[in-house]
C-alpha cells in the first residue's frame, strides 16, 4: 500500500512539474512573440517612413523658418527633410541643421538636372519666358529625385504651403493617397497630350494639391517613357518636355508635374493609389499673416481645410 502511495506522489509531482514547465513555456513564448511583433512593427514603421522633399531657392528659404514645425508636427511618418537647391541654399540648410534636432539633408540641384541648359533652352524658344525658368526647374527637380533615392515612396511639398491638421499619406491598407482638387489649366493637358498621346483630361478632378506622394518606380517609369520616345525632340527627358510646351504657354504655366504624373499613373497603374478629396486655402495671405500664425488660427483653419498656401509673403526675412 505504501508503495502505491509513493508511485502516486511521483506521478502527481510529475504532472505538477509538467504543468509548471508548460505554463512557463507558454508565458515565455508569448513574451518572445510580443517582442518579435514589436520588433516587426518597429522595422515596418521605419521602412514605411518617408522623406519630405522640398526644392527651394535661397531667397525663399526664410519661409522654412515658419513652416518647418508644421511639416514635422502634422505630416505623419516623416523620417527626414531633403532640401534641393544651389550652393547658396546649401549654406542656409547647414545653418538651419545646426539649430534643429531633426534629420535634414541637402542635394545640389546640379546633381539632378542641368539647370543652365534648361534656362538656355527656354530662352532660346521664348526669350520672355526665361523668367519662368525657376518654376519649371523646381518641377523637374521633384521628378528627378526619383533617380537617386532608394525609397519606395517620397513626398514632395511646395515651400509656400503648410498642413494645418494631421495628415497621413497612406490609407489603412498601405495605399498612398492622391489628394485631389478641382483646378483646371488647359495648357497642362495640351503639353501632356503632346508627350503622351493616350493621356489628356480624363478625370473630373485635378491632381494639383501643392504636394504629392510619389511612387519612385512609377515616376522613373514615366521619365523613361519620355526619354525613350525618339519622336520627342531633345537629348534629355526635361528637354523633351520643354520642347513640347506650346510656345504661347511657355512664359506662363505650360506644364504640371503633378497633373502629368497623376494622370499617367491613374491611366496605367489605376490600382496603386486611392483618391482623397483635399481642401486647401490657396491665397492664405489675404486672411492671415504667415509670419505670425497662432494656434488659434491653425485650429480655426483645420475645421475647413487640410492646408493653406501663402503665395505672397511680403518682405523677406532672414533665417534665424
Amino acid at each position: 500500500m505504501e508503495f502505491f502511495k509513493y508511485i502516486l506522489k511521483i506521478k502527481i509531482g510529475k504532472v505538477i512539474l509538467k504543468s509548471i514547465l508548460l505554463i512557463y513555456i507558454i508565458f515565455f513564448h508569448i513574451r518572445i512573440k510580443d517582442k518579435l511583433e514589436n520588433l516587426k512593427d518597429f522595422l515596418k514603421n521605419e521602412i514605411d517612413k518617408i522623406s519630405l522633399v522640398i526644392p527651394i531657392i535661397a531667397k525663399d528659404f526664410y519661409k522654412i523658418n515658419y513652416n518647418f514645425k508644421f511639416y514635422i508636427n502634422f505630416i505623419d511618418d516623416i523620417k527626414n527633410v531633403v532640401f534641393i537647391g544651389n550652393e547658396e541654399t546649401e549654406n542656409l540648410v547647414k545653418e538651419m541643421n545646426s539649430s534643429l534636432n531633426f534629420s535634414i539633408n541637402f542635394i545640389n540641384e546640379k546633381l539632378l538636372i542641368d539647370v543652365d541648359k534648361i534656362k538656355q533652352l527656354i530662352k532660346k524658344r521664348n526669350e520672355t519666358a526665361v523668367i519662368r525658368s525657376g518654376w519649371y526647374i523646381q518641377q523637374f527637380l521633384k521628378m528627378a529625385y526619383s533617380n537617386i533615392t532608394q525609397d519606395k515612396y517620397y513626398l514632395v511639398w511646395d515651400s509656400d504651403t503648410i498642413p494645418v491638421k494631421k495628415v497621413n499619406m497612406f490609407n489603412k491598407n498601405g495605399k498612398p493617397f492622391f489628394d485631389v482638387k478641382t483646378e483646371y489649366y488647359e495648357s497642362y493637358f495640351i503639353t501632356m497630350k503632346n508627350i503622351f498621346p493616350e493621356l489628356g483630361k480624363k478625370y473630373d478632378y485635378s491632381f494639383i494639391s501643392e504636394h504629392m506622394i510619389i511612387n519612385t518606380k512609377l515616376m522613373k517609369n514615366m521619365i523613361n517613357r519620355i526619354s525613350e520616345n525618339n519622336n520627342l525632340i531633345g537629348n534629355t527627358w526635361y528637354e523633351k518636355i520643354i520642347n513640347n510646351i506650346d510656345i504661347k504657354y511657355l512664359s506662363q504655366s505650360g506644364f504640371s508635374e503633378f497633373e502629368t504624373y497623376g494622370t499617367f499613373v491613374k491611366e496605367h497603374y489605376s490600382q496603386v493609389y486611392s483618391i482623397r478629396p483635399w481642401k486647401s486655402l490657396r491665397f492664405g495671405n489675404l486672411y492671415f499673416n504667415p509670419k505670425s500664425l497662432t494656434d488659434k488660427d491653425i485650429k480655426k483653419l483645420s475645421k475647413n481645410y487640410n492646408s493653406i498656401s501663402f503665395e505672397n509673403w511680403g518682405q523677406n526675412l532672414s533665417f534665424v
